[in-house]
């Protein structure tokens, strides 16, 4: 006889119904980590206990956080109490919490800060070995799922501000047992393949600390260390910290800000250029037209100068005239003096300079004539 089908809500309710009944369900004693600790705007705190192979859910009402040691956080060790309840409207089942004890940190936790002190130790934290990201990359290589909010978060914030850079997707696990070696690997076959990827963004979206633990494993540390493409490690929110943005040259709080840290806005390149070409147009047309007037002001004041200089040259030029006219021998021949020379052309001053018989010239106004003295004269007369 076939059995008579039921409705998903009947299944579920039934289930709600032995699940209620059980007495072990209604009081279980559960040891786990915290993991996606979320405190709601209504007061009540949602997270995940889990342990190396599994999750589960749980929510702690309101009125008994008040109860609590203190503030939940991820990678906690915690002992609950609790009941476990349907959710028939989503067919799944959570722990509602009635007790929480905080034991200390967990096994993620613990093997999280024992990989960190080690990894700080050989220097792959150390600020010397981090490299500059590129100011304008031509490509930018991104190693993440290849479905999901992350990479299309990506690609539009890298295309929206950048108009000029190609993106290449270089698709990964990054979640689950063999993550991390896969997105080693992509790290190595990218360096030695792509030589011409100028930065690399290593990541994903959010998740719980174990889906992020691909991201705090070894061998992806020191994929990214001997990486020699400078790596923008972008795991999770803002709230999530791993051993790789650790050891990347830079972490980005999200997928979203490392695609807006990797490439510059070519929009407000565009619009700085068009500014500094206009402060240098500015200056251009400032430093002519000083440089103009300047060039006035010397021209007018060496004409200045010049015209200064002109005048005293031509006076200096009428008082020599004026003594030269002065000394001119002509002007005192005219008033009927006479210049007499012997025949060696010597000047004659004085009557002692007369020899009896010999020839002398004599310069007058109006020519020259020759005279030849006969006789001495007396030296009275």
């Amino acid at each position: 006889m076939a059995l008579k089908p039921i409705t998903v809500t009947q299944l579920n309710e039934y289930l709600d119904r032995i699940v209620k009944t059980d007495p072990i369900m209604s009081n279980v004693v559960i040891k786990g980590e915290l993991s996606g600790v979320k405190y709601h705007s209504s007061g009540h705190v949602y997270f995940s206990l889990i342990d190396s192979k599994s999750k589960l859910n749980c929510f702690y009402n309101q009125r008994l956080v008040s109860n609590l040691q203190g503030q939940l956080s991820d990678g906690m060790e915690v002992t609950c109490t609790g009941r476990i309840g349907i959710y028939t409207a989503g067919g799944s089942y959570s722990l509602y919490v009635n007790s929480l004890e905080i034991e200390g940190l967990g096994n993620l936790a613990l093997e999280f800060e024992k990989l960190k002190s080690k990894l700080n130790e050989e220097g792959l934290f150390d600020p010397k070995y981090k490299k500059k990201l590129p100011f304008f990359p031509k490509k930018v290589g991104v190693i993440t799922a290849s479905t999901g909010a992350a990479v299309r978060d990506i690609i539009k914030t890298v295309k929206i501000r950048n108009d000029v850079c190609d993106i290449l997707i270089f698709p990964s696990a990054v979640q689950g047992a063999f993550a991390g070696k896969e997105i080693a690997e992509r790290i190595k076959f990218v360096n030695e393949n792509h030589e011409d990827v100028d930065v690399l963004i290593v990541g994903r979206g959010g998740g719980s600390s174990e889906d992020l633990w691909a991201f705090n494993e070894e061998v992806v540390a020191r994929a990214i260390f001997d990486s020699k493409i400078p790596i923008v490690s972008a795991v999770g929110h803002e709230i999530d910290f791993s051993i790789s943005d650790l050891v990347a040259d830079k972490r980005a709080a999200t997928p979203t800000a490392a695609g807006q840290m990797v490439v510059p806005d070519t929009g407000e390149l565009r619009d700085r250029i068009n500014d500094i070409k206009y402060q240098l147009l500015n200056r251009l047309k400032n430093n002519l037209n000083f440089n103009s007037l300047r060039t006035k002001n010397i021209m007018s004041e060496m004409k200045s100068n010049l015209k200064s200089d002109v005048d005293n040259k031509f006076s200096e030029i009428n008082r020599l005239k004026t003594v030269l006219e002065g000394n001119d021998p002509r002007r005192i021949l005219k008033n009927g003096y006479a210049i007499l020379e012997n025949s060696q052309g010597n000047i004659v001053t004085g009557i002692k300079d007369f020899k009896k018989d010999n020839d002398y010239k004599i310069t007058m106004f109006d020519g020259v004539g020759l005279v030849k003295f006969i006789e001495e004269a007396d030296s009275h007369e």
